[in-house]
Order: structure tokens, then C-alpha cells, then sequence
């Protein structure tokens, strides 16, 4: 099969890449055939400064003159859905998992750069429970790397990882040893339409306590990568990590769901490590999401 290349001048649109995603038969993985190439770039990206600024409000961050960290991740998430609804892509996207993210900064972007976006599927591995596939996202400005990602998912599966599972491993976050609360605060019950509206990513789990349960959760839960950016913040992991001007790497672990109208709460071992955080919801005795931010 020959790579598929999808370009784009402006933000895609991703309400037809949802309906795809909804409604369109998938023939499953096969690891005779792997997956498919997708290729994406969005050219000339800028950002929207009203989404910008509706970003930071609804996940109280402060205000600079640089992007969040996260936000380069918000800005390709039409594009990422259109990759991964393709006709040719053969796995459910309501049916994997969002499991783990590395993303590198290398320099701080200006709120008002230029920017390309390039995305591909890329390597995948066999597990134990199933399998785990990769994409990445480059993003440029005038030709120079400034950030990039591996955004890696799971689906469940026998693929044949239990007998005959791929060498390559991801990667893995150190536990923490008797943390404590450094933080906490409070996911609204509006969160999830909020930031859709901002980010165009309306999976209906995010959406809908009764669309949530049937994919077997309580209730309608929390983006993770909206939880993410407030751990971050309430964390002060990067100041710890010397600042946005140093080139950064972000690693995190999506562990459960964070509920909408929850309480969550931020857990380190500053003297193990201050870089290290786990974010736990509610009562819930096992973290939600596991983070590191790093100096490189």
C-alpha cells in the first residue's frame, strides 16, 4: 500500500473525521499486513487567539507571551482525528485507549509563530494484552524543530503479544514513594463541553454520562490532556525543571479517568523527585495520571 499524505492550509475540520470515526466499518488489525502510512501537514499554522485565550481560562493558566507546553498537542487535534478515521486505518478509534505521551519542547513558541505541523503514524508494538501503536507530530518554524510528540495508544486485543511480544518497549515513570498532596482543585460538570468547543474533540464519553456508560465508565469524564495542563501548572514542574526557556520533555501515563464534577488531587515526593507528579480522582486509591517534566 503506498503512503497516504494529507495536506492542509488551515485548521482541518474535524466534525466529517468524527462522524468517520462514529460509523465507518473497521477491518481490525492485522499483523500480516501492519498498519498503514498517514502522513498529515498543516502549513502555515497559526493560532487562534480566541481559542488561546478560552484555553487558559477554562484550565486557569496563566498568561505569556509563549504557548503552554501542551497546546502545540491542541492545535493538531483535528488533524490527528483525521488521520486516524482514514478509511484505511484499521482500528476503532472508540475502542483504543490513549495510554502515554513524550513530548518534547525545544524552544518556546511564540503565541504568534508561524508554525508547520507534521504528523505520521508510526511504529507499533505487540503486548501482552494487545497492542500499542505510535503516532508522532514535528512542529516547525522556518525549518527549525521547536517541539515534537509520540502520542501512543492501546487496543485490546490477542495479536499474539501474550507468546511472541515486540522487544521494544514503551516507556515506563518511576512510581512514587509516599507521596504527598501538594494540590488540589475542582473539575467542573461543563468541563468537557468547554473543552471540546475549544480543542473540536467531541468524543462522546467527554460529552454524555449516558454515552460514557456504555463504553463502561460511571459518567462522562474529564480530557486528559485538560487535566494534564492544570497538573502541570499546580505541579510547578516546569520552574523545577528551570524554566519555558529550557528545552523540556513531558512524559505522562493516562492511567483511569478523572470525572467531571470531581475533586482531583495532585500527589509528589518533592525530595524524590520534584519533577514527578501523580494526579488521583476523587476517592479513587490509584492515580489518574502519572507526570514528569525534565530538563534535557
Amino acid at each position: 500500500m503506498s503512503d497516504i499524505q494529507q495536506n492542509y492550509s488551515s485548521k482541518p475540520k474535524n466534525g466529517p473525521a468524527m462522524f468517520r470515526a462514529l460509523v465507518l466499518p473497521r477491518k481490525g488489525f492485522n499483523t500480516d499486513v501492519g498498519l498503514p502510512v498517514i502522513k498529515a501537514t498543516w502549513s502555515g499554522a497559526q493560532v487562534d487567539q480566541k481559542a488561546l485565550s478560552e484555553y487558559l481560562v477554562t484550565l486557569n493558566l496563566g498568561k505569556n507571551q509563549h504557548l503552554p507546553i501542551l497546546y502545540p498537542h491542541v492545535m493538531a487535534g483535528s488533524m490527528h482525528m483525521n488521520m486516524l478515521s482514514h478509511k484505511t486505518f484499521p482500528i476503532r478509534l472508540l475502542g483504543s485507549v490513549h495510554l502515554k505521551n513524550r513530548i518534547t519542547q525545544y524552544k518556546a513558541i511564540p503565541v504568534d509563530a508561524v508554525m508547520d505541523l507534521h504528523s505520521e503514524i508510526a511504529s507499533y508494538r505487540l503486548v501482552e494484552k494487545g497492542l500499542e501503536f505510535d503516532f508522532t507530530t514535528v512542529v516547525t518554524i522556518n525549518g527549525e524543530k521547536v517541539w515534537d510528540e509520540v502520542s501512543i495508544y492501546f487496543q485490546a486485543g490477542r495479536f499474539g503479544g501474550k507468546t511472541n511480544a515486540s522487544k521494544e518497549k514503551s516507556f515506563e515513570l518511576d512510581s512514587l514513594k509516599e507521596p504527598e498532596k501538594t494540590g488540589s482543585w475542582k473539575v467542573p460538570n461543563n468541563r468537557g463541553k468547554k473543552y471540546a468547543k475549544i480543542t473540536g474533540d467531541y468524543n462522546p464519553i467527554h460529552m454524555s454520562p449516558w454515552a460514557a456508560k456504555l463504553f463502561g465508565f460511571k459518567r462522562d469524564i474529564a480530557h486528559g490532556f485538560g487535566v494534564l495542563a492544570e497538573a502541570i501548572e499546580y505541579s510547578t514542574a516546569i520552574e523545577q525543571a528551570g524554566g519555558v526557556k529550557k528545552t523540556l520533555q513531558v512524559d505522562v501515563a493516562f492511567k483511569g479517568p478523572v470525572y467531571l464534577n470531581s475533586e482531583v488531587y495532585l500527589l509528589q515526593n518533592t525530595q524524590q523527585n520534584a519533577n514527578r507528579f501523580d494526579v488521583y480522582c476523587g476517592e479513587n486509591p490509584k492515580p489518574s495520571i502519572c507526570g514528569e517534566v525534565i530538563a534535557l
